[in-house]
């Protein structure tokens, strides 16, 4: 049967040096309502303690998060690049081995000015996957003719091949720095899927080298 609030605040005593071993309550401890306790476990870094031993995956051999972008022409093509083996990225079929993120731009809409706000959202994803999941690779594909790149930089740069191609190099490899500093110990790749002559997006590109997944 679930435990109402009242419940919680008869029976639940905190004490302070449980949840973060300072001053601010009183060494005789408090009656907490249900969500005041977890705000305050929350605050002080207890719920993120637990979540290794209670939340992480077992068993399971997780390797990467993908960042991607939303355009739905890409979702198929990328997809079966993952899944399957593919030289200079993964050298095992990564179905069911990864997390996603997706988002328009991908790297762009991560690191670029006009999408500022957006980055917060996915550094709490990849801190989550990492905790939660074990994962040691970070694989971020941009692609041609991503409109979320002509809403960043203008649709100038978006119809320039060298300009477009240069974009997409700048912020692939912003985000390689900034991975660095606030996750030092995963790896990073980054790629760039085109469209062929027909219009499918089968072209793939290295935009910043990583290491083989294996």
């Amino acid at each position: 049967m679930p435990l109402d609030d009242h419940f919680w605040e008869s029976n639940m005593t905190v004490s302070p040096t449980v949840l973060c071993g300072c001053d601010a309550v009183s060494s005789h401890g408090h009656h907490l309502p249900r969500r005041g306790l977890l705000r305050l476990a929350t605050a002080a870094g207890f719920g993120f303690a637990l979540a290794p031993v209670v939340g992480r995956a077992q068993g399971k051999d997780y390797r990467a998060m993908l960042l991607s972008c939303v355009d739905p022409r890409t979702q198929t093509p990328i997809a079966a690049w993952m899944n399957a083996p593919a030289a200079g990225s993964h050298a095992i079929g990564l179905d069911g081995k990864y997390s996603q993120f997706t988002v328009a731009g991908a790297a762009v809409g991560v690191t670029a000015p006009a999408f500022k706000g957006w980055e917060a959202t996915f550094w709490d994803n990849l801190g989550a996957s990492i905790q939660l999941h074990g994962i040691t690779n970070l694989i971020a594909v941009d692609h041609g003719n991503c409109g979320a790149l002509g809403i960043a930089y203008g649709q100038r740069v978006l119809d320039d091949p060298k300009l477009e191609w240069a974009a997409h190099l700048a912020d692939a490899k912003e985000l390689k720095e900034e991975l660095a500093v606030r996750h030092p110990d995963l790896d990073y790749q980054a790629w760039f899927i085109d469209r062929d002559a027909d219009g499918r997006f089968n072209q793939w590109k290295v935009l910043v080298a990583g290491p083989e997944i294996t």
